[in-house]
């Protein structure tokens, strides 16, 4: 059986279930984070500092601040949130939880707890991301925020999979850290330089190795796109470029991914 096929197997979704109903017993508490953190992110950068920029040059037009910055915040959730929840969520799981010990003991693979960890991430980043829709269409109707609301939707599956993709990138990280300890590694070498060198929060400065390194960023591609679409109606090649390396990170990461996590997990070499 193919590694990348094992994400379509009935045992991949048991684990995808599995994650999902132990996330829904602490939903009271789990869903504060994805209301509260772009709601802070709107009210202190885009009203507070929005207030003080006024606006800024964006595809040779002036814009708003919060204009800006609303696709840059749905972009960016669903590729923290992913990678948070494959990286630090997945190796408790694996090392102190012991969860994915009891599931090798059923019929279920490690491709299969390898995908259902990975799936359960995009899965929860998406729904983050739905809620920081709801967010953003308050601030419309609170009159602080226009956008192209009927494409909203239409934003979905792509976040989908930018999250997929980087929970790939997470469960890398599961599979090489040797300790909870080194967790804030990936963050400040890998994921930090990634978010804020990809036109999220700030256009990116007219630097040449900024530009073409943002090229090759998914995360710059999917924050284009989506302003591009909430800010214009207007569908670009941002979007296809943002799956296109996706896709890439996927086929690469998750059958190294899955070689990795065996020689941890098995000891196999």
């Amino acid at each position: 059986m193919s590694i990348l096929s094992a994400a379509l197997q009935w045992q991949s979704r048991a684990v995808l279930s599995r994650h999902v109903c132990v996330h829904l017993r602490n939903w009271h508490t789990v869903t504060l984070p994805p209301v509260c953190e772009p709601l802070i992110m709107l009210l202190t950068f885009g009203l507070g500092l929005g207030s003080q920029m006024g606006t800024l040059r964006w595809q040779g037009q002036d814009v708003n601040y919060i204009h800006y910055l609303a696709p840059g915040i749905l972009a960016y959730t669903a590729f923290m949130s992913s990678f948070f929840q494959s990286l630090f969520a997945a190796f408790i799981r694996m090392r102190f939880q012991k969860s994915w010990e009891g599931q090798l003991t059923t019929q279920v693979r490690l491709e299969h707890v390898v995908w259902g960890e990975a799936l359960w991430a995009a899965t929860l980043a998406t729904s983050y991301a739905v809620v920081v829709c709801l967010v953003l269409a308050g601030f419309g109707f609170a009159g602080q925020l226009s956008l192209r609301w009927e494409w909203l939707p239409m934003t979905i599956p792509i976040l989908f999979l930018t999250a997929l993709a980087f929970s790939a990138v997470g469960l890398f990280f599961t599979s090489i850290l040797p300790t909870i300890d080194h967790m804030s590694l990936p963050f400040f070498l890998v994921i930090m330089p990634i978010g804020f060198a990809s036109s999220t929060y700030f256009p990116l400065p007219d630097v040449v190795v900024l530009r073409e390194l943002a090229m090759i960023n998914p995360l710059h591609h999917l924050a284009e796109g989506l302003r591009w679409l909430l800010l214009t109606g207007k569908p670009t090649w941002h979007l296809a470029a943002a799956a296109g390396l996706c896709l890439i990170m996927l086929v690469a990461l998750i059958p190294l991914d899955m070689r990795l996590l065996r020689q941890r997990v098995f000891g196999d070499r």
